[in-house]
């Protein structure tokens, strides 16, 4: 049934599928950015201009999936753990020791993460986590108005410490390339962790990027006490009016973006549009995404979206390993467009293993382990057969 006819709260099964499609969507777009990263990393020594392809494959996914992927999970991340202290609250086992638990083993997902990739995330979910329990108590009208606060203040900020030319850490970027370069497997593991806990540690990084973070999560916890997934018909009608909104406001920004850069303007040493123009645009897509769902069209794809999106922890994990072995150590001498591929690729083919995995467990491997450690006991992982 399309779902703008629906009167009635959406069923369950169907709420959870729209957020994990959305999960699996912003594991697509961070698979492919994270592999064009890499790309970088391999070719940062090349002085060559790109070529027209490059340029343009560059630029369009920049603006597409560029930090969009992060910035979607971060919102869906606080919005998760909204429903699982929701859950612990009403079921009256402890709340706050239990969700600082959890977190603690994510920081041990992450820390293995990063001997892999770098350019890791899920530390920074763990550390923002634990600060997001702070704010659980808050009302829906409150977490809705701190989010936009931090959201539209930070870039303040942001431009604020450019000015102070403090944002940058150029040694830590070259003793994450002197590393890099020696193409070694513990060479390798040595620039990740460099790169993840040094040179990430910058005040864009360790400020600035938390603070967007931190707005993302609080908007993700309002849109659960504010039951947006569960009331979804009733919310159609501001999906489609931040869509227009937030595409109007895209193009806005960046013509806007254009005209400083050609114009040499200083407005971004007063207010930085970079994160905003990320957030504007995950909005549009965001919101483009959930307004084709309801219409019950493109059932495959997001049927595809979500089987993924079950799995994120896994597949994130996962993505990064491979990339390791296969485009890290071996360093393949392949163009900007092969990356992307390979990146589309392996999403494609953990569409299809997490699809036979489900069918066979409850969880992926690594969501199972994360459950049982944080609930310090032991669940069933294969199914239960039917007869």
């Amino acid at each position: 049934m399309n779902l703008m006819h629906q009167n009635s709260p959406l069923p369950l099964k169907e709420q959870t599928v729209i957020v994990d499609s959305l999960r699996g969507w912003a594991l697509l777009s961070v698979v492919l950015m994270n592999y064009a990263s890499i790309y970088g990393w391999n070719n940062h020594a090349v002085k060559t201009e790109p070529d027209a392809l490059t340029f343009f494959l560059d630029t369009a996914s920049e603006l597409i999936f560029g930090s969009k992927g992060w910035t979607l999970l971060a919102v869906l991340f606080g919005f998760g753990f909204s429903v699982l202290l929701q859950n612990r609250q009403q079921s009256g086992q402890s709340v706050y020791w239990f969700f600082i638990k959890r977190m603690l083993w994510l920081f041990v997902f992450a820390f293995v993460n990063t001997l892999f990739f770098g350019g890791d995330i899920l530390n920074d979910y763990a550390l923002m986590g634990l600060l997001l329990l702070l704010f659980y108590k808050c009302s829906v009208r409150m977490l809705f108005v701190l989010a936009a606060c931090v959201l539209l203040l930070t870039p303040l900020l942001h431009a604020y410490l450019g000015r102070l030319h403090v944002l940058f850490s150029p040694k830590s970027r070259d003793l994450f390339y002197s590393f890099y370069d020696r193409n070694t497997f513990e060479d390798h593991i040595k620039a990740n962790v460099v790169m993840r806990y040094k040179w990430m540690l910058r005040l864009s990084y360790s400020v600035i990027l938390h603070l967007i973070q931190l707005g993302c999560f609080l908007l993700g916890m309002a849109l659960h006490r504010s039951h947006f997934f569960e009331q979804l018909s009733r919310y159609l009608k501001r999906v489609k009016q931040l869509f227009l909104f937030s595409f109007i406001l895209s193009v806005a920004i960046y013509m806007l973006q254009f005209l400083i850069e050609k114009s040499e303007w200083t407005f971004n040493s007063y207010y930085n549009l970079y994160y905003p123009q990320i957030l504007v645009i995950m909005c549009f897509t965001t919101t483009g995404i959930i307004w084709l769902y309801a219409t019950g069209k493109a059932k495959v794809v997001f049927a595809a979206l979500a089987i993924t999106g079950k799995m994120t922890l896994t597949s994130y994990m996962l993505q990064n390993m491979l990339a390791f072995f296969f485009f890290i150590l071996l360093k393949p001498n392949w163009s900007l467009q092969s990356y992307f591929l390979a990146g589309l690729v392996i999403y494609l083919l953990q569409v299809a293993a997490s699809k036979w995995w489900l069918s066979q467990y409850q969880y992926g491997l690594a969501e199972w382990l994360w459950r049982c450690l944080s609930y310090g006991r032991m669940f069933p992982l294969k199914k239960k057969e039917r007869g």
